[in-house]
Formats: C-alpha cells, sequence, structure tokens
C-alpha cells in the first residue's frame, strides 16, 4: 500500500559552515560491525570519511521526532574555511537546490588566521560584515527559510591570556554576525552565552577531573557535540520551523462502511 507522505519529497536542510559543523570523522566497517570488533591492537584500515558532530545527531533527533517524514541532511561545513570562503561556497550551491531550511555560521577561522600569523588569510571584522551579508541573501534564494547560528568559543588551544585574546576577537565577529542576521530578519542562535556557561560551570565544579567540551581546545568533544545538536533541536521545536515548512501529511483514506437495514 502507498501511504500519504510516501511521494512527498524530503525535508532537506544546508549546512554551512565551519570545521566546527563539518566535524569529519574516520570510518571503517569494522568499527560498526557489533558482531565482528576487532581486537584490541589490531590494525583497522579507514575507508572514507564521514561528517558526523552535532549536525548528524540533530538529524538523527529530527528524524525521530517526525518519523513520518523524510530528512536530507547536506553538510556543507568547510575545513579552514572563513566568511570569504563561505560567501563563495554559497554562489555555487545551485539555485534550484530545494532546501527547506538554511543553517550558516562562520567566524572562527576569519578571527584565529590573524593569531596564528597568517594574515593574508585572516578577513577583517568588516569584511567579514560584508561577506556574511552576501551568504544570507545567497542563501535566501536556496532555501525557503534561513537561520544562522553563532561560533563556540576556543578552549584550552594556547596559553590562557592568548585564548583571552582570541575569544574578545571571535565575541565581536559573532556579535557582527548576529547584527547581520537581525537586519536580514533571519533568526540567530546564540550558542556562545550557553556554551561559555557550561563550560565555566564544568571547570569549576569537577576540579582535576573535567569532561569538556572541546577535544582539542577548538574542535568538540563528544559532550560538545550533544551539547550544540541539544541547542539547534530546541529552537527547531520550539519555533516549530518543520511543521511550518511542510505541510502536515493527509490522512490516509479508510473504506467506508456499508450498513445494512433491516
Amino acid at each position: 500500500m502507498t501511504t500519504a507522505n510516501s511521494t512527498a519529497q524530503p525535508f532537506r536542510i544546508g549546512w554551512l559552515g565551519t570545521p566546527i559543523m563539518e566535524h569529519r570523522e574516520a570510518h571503517s566497517q569494522r568499527l560498526t560491525d557489533q558482531a565482528d570488533m576487532p581486537r584490541v591492537g589490531d590494525t583497522v584500515v579507514v575507508q572514507e570519511h564521514h561528517s558526523r558532530g552535532y549536525v548528524h545527531r540533530a538529524h538523527l533527533a529530527l528524524q525521530l521526532a517526525h518519523p513520518q517524514t523524510a530528512f536530507a541532511c547536506d553538510n556543507h561545513g568547510q575545513a579552514g574555511a572563513t566568511s570569504r570562503d563561505l560567501a563563495a561556497s554559497a554562489r555555487a550551491q545551485p539555485v534550484d537546490a530545494g532546501y527547506h531550511l538554511a543553517v550558516f555560521g562562520c567566524g572562527i577561522n576569519d578571527a584565529w588566521r590573524a593569531h596564528q600569523g597568517r594574515t593574508a588569510e585572516a578577513v577583517p571584522i568588516e569584511e567579514y560584515t560584508e561577506h556574511y551579508t552576501d551568504t544570507l541573501t545567497t542563501l535566501a534564494t536556496r532555501a525557503r527559510r534561513v537561520v544562522c547560528v553563532s561560533e563556540t568559543p576556543f578552549g584550552p588551544v594556547a596559553e590562557p591570556q592568548t585564548v583571552a585574546a582570541m575569544n574578545t576577537d571571535l565575541a565581536h565577529y559573532n556579535q557582527a554576525a548576529a547584527r547581520c542576521a537581525a537586519a536580514a530578519g533571519v533568526p540567530f542562535i546564540d550558542i556562545w552565552t550557553p556554551f561559555t556557561e557550561t563550560a565555566r560551570v564544568l571547570a569549576s565544579q569537577r576540579p582535576g577531573n573535567t569532561p569538556s567540551l572541546w577535544s582539542d581546545g577548538v574542535h568538540l568533544s563528544d559532550l560538545g557535540v550533544a551539547f550544540l545538536a541539544r541547542q539547534h533541536e530546541t529552537h527547531l521545536r520550539e519555533h516549530r520551523i518543520v511543521e511550518q515548512l511542510q505541510p502536515d501529511p493527509q490522512p490516509q483514506s479508510r473504506p467506508a462502511v456499508i450498513r445494512q437495514s433491516g
């Protein structure tokens, strides 16, 4: 039997951002086969890389929350990408991409490049603002709805004074992004504030054995991934994004009941 929603197009979400969003992981089929796990000390061949992280977890949560809907997740996060790179990437997406929702965030590499001494790749905040605004304009032609997300702060990637200076700069980029989103009428998910507060509480409550939101001070640990996934899930649920962007599936017709008189 063909169900009412079997011929519907999938709910497509395009994600455009930095390696925080991309979150590449090495994959081998042997590592996922519970019946044939490699032994400790075995050599395993990496077969391919997968994008996982919070985007993947948010996708799974959406599928569970809306089992009647097929979801297609296109993760266009890019390692090392600045706003300059992502503006070009957005323009490269076909006009008929057909996204129900586009999620966009960047800034960490724009700020970090200057602190790495890679000034030719660093993007000043004025130029960043131009690229951010241009990307929002482009995404509005590729998706029915656009949502922006802030970058996460730097963790212990360098000496405390250096990290503090890096986060001061990155906060300015996040604030500029929020202003661009507001000017375009696009929702902005502030990850920075709750992420920073959670990291502070974790560090103060568990001295010496602190579970971290970062894996290396920049990229996210499993805990950080879970945190970001929850923030996105909450926004999509509270604002009923999926429900607003697709019609409710039509109920399946039931055979008429013929009553005999007499």
